[in-house]
């Protein structure tokens, strides 16, 4: 907004610099317009702070200067970086209720485990009754679980520990990105959503004017599943190599995008098809995740229904036995 009011980029880092409220930002805006004062470009000063911004912000903003629409890269970056925040956004939103539907119901479970049967097996096992194996069943998870519990959870938070500690391990963490994808309907989910993001941010690329070549590199960064990052690198090399991007891409798309990306692409149009592409996807993961939390919902309740109806039903059979031998 300020470039294209007139203002030169070292007075709209100043205005930048003034208004900003962060500590941190403030220091790296006064330190890449002083880099700018003093002769250098906006993508050579930004460099020295690459891991803030990243590959992808820094070869468009390079485009931008190189084709002289620096404001018009900046604008394409900033709806991009938008609609990236969104769909986060979007998917974050969507998982706050069942998680803590989740958590209340393990919560629960736990709870009439450890504390509610232990009160009941107290008292069967002073009337010295014999107990419906049903009962016996519950009464041998909360055994269980007062025994066990401790270790359990543990185990669990040593699990989680030893993942976010090998998370760096390209091993590790490809085989990680392996069994999510073959998750039910998550994996499905994983995939659309990184499958979207390549197609946005490569389509942005080249309607910004950077090379095909050096667009499916940098579009290759923005995918987080090693695995699908992988599979866009290897059809990257066979376009380099003499391969059309339809043949070597799109095969990685959903067959009608990649019936538009062919079309596309032989009428010198690839990037508004990539576009077009990546916004069916969003709408397409929009439903897979409103679909994916309409199943999980009832499944969630259904399960911590039965539990709760098993335990009462149990503890219910075993009184109204002892009852029945107390009358007798």
């Amino acid at each position: 907004m300020l470039l294209r009011a007139g203002l030169p980029i070292d007075k709209a880092l100043v205005s930048l610099t003034a208004a900003s409220g962060d500590t941190g930002t403030r220091k790296l805006l006064q330190q890449v317009g002083r880099d700018i004062r003093e002769g250098s470009s906006l993508s050579k000063a930004l460099r020295g702070f690459e891991n803030r911004f990243g590959r992808l912000y820094l070869s468009l903003i390079q485009a931008g200067e190189i084709s002289g629409n620096l404001d018009v890269s900046i604008e394409h970056l900033t709806a991009y970086l938008e609609s990236q925040q969104q769909l986060r956004e979007r998917i974050v939103n969507a998982m706050i209720y069942p998680l803590i539907l989740l958590f209340v119901t393990v919560f629960s479970i736990v709870l009439l485990m450890v504390v509610v049967m232990p009160k009941f097996k107290q008292l069967f096992e002073d009337m010295d009754a014999e107990l419906p194996a049903v009962t016996q069943v519950f009464l041998s998870l909360s055994d269980f679980l007062r025994d066990y519990g401790s270790a359990l959870c543990a185990a669990l938070l040593a699990l989680f520990a030893g993942a976010f500690l090998l998370r760096g391990n390209a091993g590790f963490r490809a085989l990680l990105d392996r069994l999510v994808l073959r998750l039910p309907w998550i994996g499905e989910l994983v995939e659309k959503v990184q499958v979207s993001r390549y197609a946005e941010t490569l389509s942005m690329m080249l309607q910004c004017g950077i090379p095909i070549q050096r667009s499916l590199g940098a579009s290759c960064q923005v995918v987080g599943n090693s695995w699908i990052r992988e599979q866009f690198d290897r059809a990257a090399k066979e376009i380099k190599e003499g391969g059309s991007f339809s043949a070597a891409v799109g095969r990685h798309f959903p067959a009608l995008t990649w019936q538009m990306i062919k079309v596309g692409e032989q009428a010198g149009e690839l990037e508004q098809s990539l576009a077009n592409v990546a916004r069916i996807i969003r709408h397409d993961v929009d439903r897979t995740i409103q679909r994916v939390i309409g199943i999980f919902e009832p499944l969630i309740i259904v399960f911590l229904g039965a539990v709760v109806a098993g335990v009462i039903a149990s503890i219910l059979v075993a009184v109204l036995g002892m009852n029945e031998l107390v009358g007798g």
